[in-house]
């Protein structure tokens, strides 16, 4: 067996693939290519593909991870090109690298993401207004948003502790905001939540729903020193 760690770019019409849909897409580009895929044992056996963190519905993604196991040792450049072939129109292939068997498995290694999004203004504003609005936003004592729980009830939920930077600019009539924010398998803080606040404790105002890329995905437990998910 041998474990491969794909970075991979998620745009287009491939944005709204959900989860499932794109560990079928990978799996049938596998399948294309020839590659010998590993199997999990048991009566319903299915192939060893997992990803780093699910992105919602509609969010693209430009530094996305996933972990392909195969049946035999291939050149991880073999394996890049076999894929790039296969994938379908929105998914890109950006680099493949091998990875020891036994490394931890991606979604327990993810501790942060980086996030942009584009919007179009109601109202005319300047970067200026925007830096002040963002500062006062992140100076808040804390930022509920209400989240269900596991019985299906609402609970409010304080996101700040995992809001590591936001940031924006304004250009004419198109604002930007980028953000690194907690992700993984605890602690977790969508962008979608952190936009919300923004809106509603800031007064801004958009004409049309947020366009979501996640720009990349880094490991936990290297403090401010971001790194890949290598």
């Amino acid at each position: 067996m041998s474990k491969y760690r794909i970075m991979y770019a998620k745009a287009g019409p491939a944005r709204y693939l959900s989860h499932l849909d794109l560990l079928r897409a990978f799996e049938r580009a596998a399948r294309r290519a020839g590659l010998p895929l590993a199997f999990t044992r048991g009566y319903n056996p299915h192939p060893k593909i997992s990803f780093a963190a699910p992105l919602g519905v509609g969010t693209a993604g430009e530094r996305e991870f996933a972990d392909l196991e195969l049946a035999a040792d291939i050149l991880p450049e073999r394996v890049a090109g076999d894929l790039s072939g296969a994938m379908p129109e929105g998914l890109r292939v950006i680099e493949v690298r091998k990875v020891p068997e036994q490394s931890p498995p991606l979604m327990s290694a993810v501790g942060r993401a980086t996030y942009r999004a584009v919007a179009k203004l109601k109202q005319p504003a300047d970067s200026d207004w925007l830096a002040g609005r963002i500062k006062d936003f992140l100076s808040l004592p804390e930022i509920l948003v209400e989240r269900k729980n596991k019985a299906g009830e609402k609970k409010l939920f304080d996101i700040k502790p995992g809001i590591f930077s936001v940031s924006g600019r304004i250009d004419g009539d198109i604002i930007v905001v980028e953000a690194e924010l907690k992700a993984g398998s605890s602690g977790n803080v969508r962008f979608e939540e952190v936009l919300s606040s923004l809106e509603k404790n800031t007064g801004l105002s958009v004409l049309s729903r947020f366009s979501l890329c996640r720009t990349g995905l880094y490991r936990a437990g290297d403090g401010d020193k971001k790194k890949l998910m290598w």
